[in-house]
């Protein structure tokens, strides 16, 4: 008892709740911002997307990639298709973009600006950061985000999940946000989620 389960969509089995039984969402609006069912693998960015004033993404991390492509029902064949995705994200777009990466992803892409040590679930991460700079507390991702909503005005989050750090950016003072991912499900949840923030 005591144990508080966090709304966050990960591969991790425990600690974490998963959405597996609702139907998919292809998208939803909010006052706010949008919410997209995308796969930047087969399509890229979404051109919503360039509304944005800073991109942030926390890909897959090896390990969880098969889990989550189960539950997207989607087929990519490797890893090495994601990895492709973020470095034409990356060389193709000029606004900040913020990873949060292990050393095998990092050690794939271009390389960044700056490298932080920070903490994802009581884990060591990873933030990098191309075409901007970070000068805010490295505590946590989720003080990260908040950082980030008192510096930029939309978000852009193309592996968004559960919408964990679109609420972050908000909380620290974001006025919008674009958020997308390949598991429709996601987006359900995140839309249901987002029905509590004004």
């Amino acid at each position: 008892q005591g144990f508080k389960l966090t709304l966050y969509h990960t591969a991790l089995k425990t600690g974490f709740v998963t959405y597996s039984n609702v139907k998919e969402t292809v998208s939803a609006g909010h006052p706010r911002g949008v919410m997209l069912k995308n796969d930047i693998i087969s399509n890229g960015l979404p051109k919503e997307f360039d509304r944005c004033d800073v991109l942030c993404a926390e890909p897959p991390w090896p390990k969880g990639f098969k889990i989550f492509n189960d539950r997207a029902s989607v087929a990519h064949e490797s890893y090495n298709d994601l990895v492709k995705a973020f470095i034409r994200i990356i060389e193709s777009n000029a606004k900040p973009i913020y990873l949060i990466i292990g050393e095998s992803m990092l050690k794939r892409l271009p390389v960044p600006r700056e490298v932080h040590q920070t903490t994802q679930n009581g884990g060591d991460a990873l933030v990098a950061v191309w075409h901007g700079n970070y000068d805010g507390s490295c505590k946590s991702v989720n003080v990260i985000c908040e950082s980030l909503g008192s510096r930029y005005k939309c978000l852009g989050d193309f592996t968004c999940g559960y919408g964990t750090c679109i609420v972050n950016f908000l909380s620290g003072g974001g006025s919008s946000f674009v958020a997308s991912d390949y598991d429709g499900k996601c987006i359900t949840v995140m839309s249901t989620r987002m029905k509590k923030i004004k």
